[in-house]
Formats: C-alpha cells, sequence, structure tokens
C-alpha cells in the first residue's frame, strides 16, 4: 500500500515515515500542500492515483491542508485522505474540503496505525481471461464506497467482483489471502467460497484456475451457519498478523 505524507515539520515527518514503514507500507513524502498536490496529479496517467491514501498536515506553508484537499479532489480519480491537525477547529474546513477522516495532534501511534488499516481496505476483482482467473486488490472509487467497504471490514467480510460474469458478492476477508495463496500454487486446482452477500441462503461461489461459477447448495439456515463456522476456522491461518 503507497501512501503519500504531507507533512512541513521534519521531526514529525521522519517519525510518520518510520512509523509507517516498520508497518509495511511504501511512503513518499511532501513538505508542504503545493508538492502534496503535484505528486497526486503526476503519480497517474489521465487523472488517475498511485497512491492508496493520503495523510495530510493542516498548518503547512505555500499551500495549507484544506487548500491541499481541495485541490487533489479536483481532475484526479478518488484519494483516501486523512487529515490532522493540533486545532480541533480544523476539523469542519477539512471535511467540508473532502477529507475522509480527521485526527487531532498529537498522533498517538496506535490511534494511527488503526485508522490507516481501517483505510486500507479494497475490494478484490477476479478477472476471466481465456483459460486464467486472476485477482487484484482495486481501491475504492469514492467516499461511500470506502464507508461501505470499512463496515464490510469491520464484519470480517470483503467485496469480490467477478468482471466476465458481472456478478459481485462478500467474503469472509481472509478469502483474499487464501486466493492468492492458491494462485501462486502451481498445483492449484480447485477452491470454495462461502457466498455472504445473502447469508441465510444457499448460494455457494467456485473457483478454480480457469473458471468462476455458482453452485446452488440446499441448506437450512441451521446448516450453512455450519458451513459459516467451519470456513471461518478454516481461514483462520489467512490473517494477517
Amino acid at each position: 500500500m503507497k501512501v503519500l505524507i504531507a507533512e512541513d515539520h521534519p521531526a514529525i515527518r521522519m517519525l510518520h515515515q518510520r512509523l509507517l514503514t516498520n508497518w509495511g507500507y511504501n511512503v513518499d513524502l511532501a513538505v508542504n500542500g503545493k508538492e502534496a498536490v503535484e505528486r497526486v496529479h503526476k503519480s497517474g496517467k489521465k487523472g488517475a492515483v498511485n497512491y492508496d491514501l493520503c495523510l495530510m498536515d493542516v498548518n503547512m506553508p505555500v499551500m495549507n491542508g484544506i487548500e491541499a484537499i481541495q485541490a487533489i479532489r479536483q481532475n484526479t480519480t478518488y484519494l483516501p485522505v486523512i487529515a490532522y491537525s493540533a486545532s480541533l477547529d480544523n476539523k469542519a474546513p477539512c471535511l467540508e474540503a473532502g477529507a475522509d477522516e480527521f485526527l487531532l495532534k498529537p498522533l498517538p501511534a496506535t490511534e494511527l496505525k488503526k485508522t490507516l488499516e481501517e483505510f486500507a481496505v479494497k475490494q478484490n476483482i477476479l478477472y476471466l481471461d481465456g483459460e486464467n482467473l486472476s485477482m487484484r486488490k482495486v481501491g475504492p472509487v469514492d467516499s461511500e464506497e470506502l464507508t461501505e467497504l470499512r463496515m464490510l471490514d469491520k464484519k470480517g467480510v470483503a467485496k469480490f467482483t467477478v468482471v466476465d460474469i458481472s456478478f459481485r458478492f462478500l467474503a469472509n476477508k481472509n478469502t483474499q489471502n487464501k486466493l492468492f495463496d492458491h494462485f501462486s500454487d502451481d498445483s492449484f486446482r480447485f477452491t470454495e467460497i462461502l457466498e455472504r452477500t445473502y447469508l441465510g441462503h444457499d448460494v455457494l461461489q467456485t473457483h478454480n484456475t480457469s473458471q468462476a461459477w455458482l453452485k446452488k447448495m440446499n441448506l437450512t439456515p441451521e446448516q450453512l451457519q455450519k458451513q459459516v463456522e467451519k470456513e471461518d476456522e478454516i481461514l483462520k491461518k489467512y490473517e494477517e498478523p
């Protein structure tokens, strides 16, 4: 996950860079709002953004964080922005400018880490190309989808879309790690994913390396719940540390 940190104070900038790097994030730095906007606008082609998240200080020289957020929201695809300031008075202006979240300085490491993890959510896109089935993670297209993905993540599920058959479903969020593990295994042939969108119904999502389809299961609610519990237990080994 690639994060842009916009912070003018050298010590805070270095602290955030060190923390995020230790947590496994790929970090770019900007020393003011203008530089942050330039980095975002230059990071992708035709308005696309190659960052997954922006951590934006408010009080910066040249261009402040609020102005930078407004500029980022123009002529680019959606980029989640977490704004922060030592003054709570900046919360409303930041959210009005388009920030997705506001944090109060100083940022405790535990709170910052928790917030970043919440905003790291993505949906999983499955592509069927001839006989090949591949998957990649895609960030939210707007703040509404970000809210949806965060809510799903708290419930322990993630969103999947199978492109070629225009099917969208929810599954245990550890399923994505299971699929990545299987796709990287040359001996992988088959896996099953319990579909959670209509929990209480009888739908099972099934995949292998060349196909994706739906398999109907005639289960009572009690039987389905047992299937859910069984899959949740199996998927524990795919939990991220």
